[in-house]
């Protein structure tokens, strides 16, 4: 194995020039992130949840989603291991989730310092879309009357639009 320091003329023999104790990785086997690729978040809120539900568990970093930065136990917030811990945890966790929306709900997770209130705003978001979608429904459904000279079947059909 050559090291790449050398004569001048072996260079052509070098396939690689790796640092001792380098673990070389071909990132075109792992893809861009390393992991399976899921869509973005569009419009199908629950499925991108339980997908980056599992995405987060797997990486380790859901603990950012569900907790608050723990309270420094020193005067130097920067000393503590346990907050340093927490604040990369989250900060990756932050960066996973920017990562995985489309540009249309991205100010609503960059406008955030945590993975929690990214988290928390978009579940919100959704739900209060959803929760209108289900009173317009409720609405069009309670309006639905059959006409007078309208069969049964036309009206089921009717309804199911």
């Amino acid at each position: 194995m050559c090291s790449g320091v050398g004569r001048a003329g072996t260079a052509s023999n070098v396939d690689k020039v790796v640092p001792v104790g380098a673990t070389v990785v071909n990132m075109s086997d792992h893809g861009r992130f390393g992991g399976p690729r899921f869509a973005q978040l569009d419009d199908d809120y629950k499925m991108w949840a339980a997908y980056q539900r599992a995405q987060l568990k797997k990486e380790k970093l859901w603990k950012a989603v569900v907790t608050d930065r723990p309270a420094s136990g020193s005067e130097d917030k920067k000393a503590d291991p346990v907050v340093e811990e927490w604040d990369a945890m989250n900060e990756a966790a932050l960066a996973t989730i920017q990562m995985s929306v489309k540009p249309v709900h991205l100010n609503t997770v960059t406008s955030v310092d945590t993975a929690k209130e990214a988290w928390n705003a978009l579940k919100g978001m959704f739900e209060a879309r959803d929760n209108a979608q289900l009173l317009r429904l409720m609405e069009e459904l309670s309006s639905l009357k059959k006409g007078d000279d309208e069969s049964i079947i036309k009206f089921t059909s009717r309804a199911k639009r």
